[in-house]
């Protein structure tokens, strides 16, 4: 047995090394939680971002927990424990942009997870705000963007450097 498998099923493996990233990896359909459980009890850290949704049925509701992102998650790990992953069933492969490997940075992970949990909130009234100003988003590293829709509780905003369009709650 190579000496990775053996570090893999024993030990936990240590992130906590300068090198390590957080990488993006793609799993088969609905085996995000279920990767990111075996992983974890592998010893490696990773994230699998989820929301709770409440599902209804002719008889009940109930509240589940769902990944935000289909099919991916996260892990931090090495570069050099980066195969590692590929014992838990489900893993298919590593994102790729551009040929090389997709590594998120901390700051990132950190974003994505104050949005899911609502932190990312303006304390601001929507009479205060109007379409075609132009607002500057702490969480995302104080990119401008221009407000391209108002409605009473959210506001769309369109940030050109990014290449995206964010809603938030006010």
């Amino acid at each position: 047995m190579s000496q990775s498998r053996l570090k893999s099923k024993n030990l936990p493996i240590d992130n906590s090394q300068s090198n390590s990233n957080w990488f993006v990896l793609h799993t088969k359909p609905r085996h995000e939680l279920k990767v990111n459980d075996c992983l974890n009890k592998m010893g490696i850290k990773s994230y699998c971002p989820t929301v709770v949704k409440i599902s209804q049925w002719s008889d009940r509701k109930k509240k589940i927990i769902t990944p935000a992102i289909s099919s991916l998650l996260f892990v931090n790990i090495n570069e050099s424990d980066r195969n590692l992953v590929f014992d838990c069933q489900g893993v298919l492969r590593y994102m790729f942009f551009d040929k090389k490997i997709v590594s998120v940075p901390q700051k990132e992970i950190d974003v994505l997870k104050s949005h899911l949990e609502g932190k990312n909130c303006l304390n601001v009234s929507a009479s205060q705000i109007n379409v075609g100003d132009s607002l500057s988003l702490e969480r995302f590293n104080n990119e401008s963007g221009e407000i391209i829709k108002v409605s009473s509780n959210r506001i769309w905003v369109k940030l050109s450097s990014l290449n995206m369009i964010i809603s938030l709650d006010i």
